[in-house]
């Protein structure tokens, strides 16, 4: 556990362990709850944080509501989600943190996955391979070569933005809501000078600033009026349990 700041109200929030996660928390005075993909999910539903960002395939089937105002998703091709062309035969494979590229995917083009822990044997050992996160920007900068982006795929095929993470929380209170304020002023001090946020991501990743300064253009994060919307439809798509909304906040109407 980490503190990205100082802040009054007692209140735990979940952020995904990726790049794509920092101009959410880099200005934000929260006390944050790190984890990968499947372990945010969990780290809410068991009441070790009180709000956060996890996969909406799990915000699905956990019944945890979702807060529209805050998400991490894309409109177009994301580079962070990607099948890749591999060096093996094992067939198509996919790393195990990964449950909402893996259905669009298997969903979209027909594929069935085997899983794989390490994304670089992946490479090694299968035809392609499924990676997400900070590994597929590594392989991207890198140059290796992919199959489809899973980003771009869902535009091409279905039109509207894809929904990696949504905001999810229990209850709605004044902490809550002082919480999301804070993370929405962050996006918002990132929107104005993403410099500093760029730089620190191509440093940690060891990854070329101008890959990351393309990534950040394409990724988004405030929801608009469309996106609740957006969600529903996604979730029947990937063949989802119906998604719950927490109301009693305003939506915001900017994008």
């Amino acid at each position: 556990m980490f503190k990205s700041g100082v802040w009054g109200p007692a209140v735990r929030v979940v952020r995904i362990k990726y790049a794509h996660s920092e101009p959410l928390f880099w200005r934000a005075r929260l006390e944050v709850v790190e984890g990968g993909n499947l372990e945010t999910a969990r780290l809410i539903a068991d009441g070790a944080a009180d709000l956060g960002f996890v996969p909406i395939t799990l915000a699905a089937e956990l019944g945890l509501p979702i807060v529209p105002r805050l998400a991490i998703y894309a409109v177009g091709p994301i580079i962070s989600a990607r099948l890749f062309e591999g060096r093996g035969r094992d067939g198509s494979c996919a790393v195990s943190e990964t449950t909402v590229s893996a259905r669009v995917v298997s969903r979209l083009m027909g594929l069935t996955f085997r899983r794989v822990e390490d994304p670089w044997r992946g490479l090694e050992g299968c035809s392609q391979v499924l990676v997400v996160g900070d590994d597929a920007l590594k392989m991207a900068d890198m140059g290796v070569r992919h199959v489809v982006d899973v980003g771009e795929l869902w535009w091409e095929r279905v039109g509207t933005p894809l929904y990696f993470a949504v905001l999810v929380a229990k209850r709605w209170s004044r902490e809550v809501e002082a919480a999301v304020e804070e993370m929405e002023n962050s996006v918002a001090m990132f929107y104005e000078n993403p410099a500093p946020v760029v730089e620190a991501v191509s440093r940690r990743l060891g990854v070329s600033r101008g890959l990351v300064e393309e990534y950040f253009r394409r990724s988004r994060y405030l929801v608009g009026p469309d996106g609740v919307k957006h969600m529903r439809k996604e979730a029947e798509i990937l063949g989802l349990p119906p998604l719950r909304f927490l109301e009693a906040h305003p939506i915001r109407s900017t994008t």
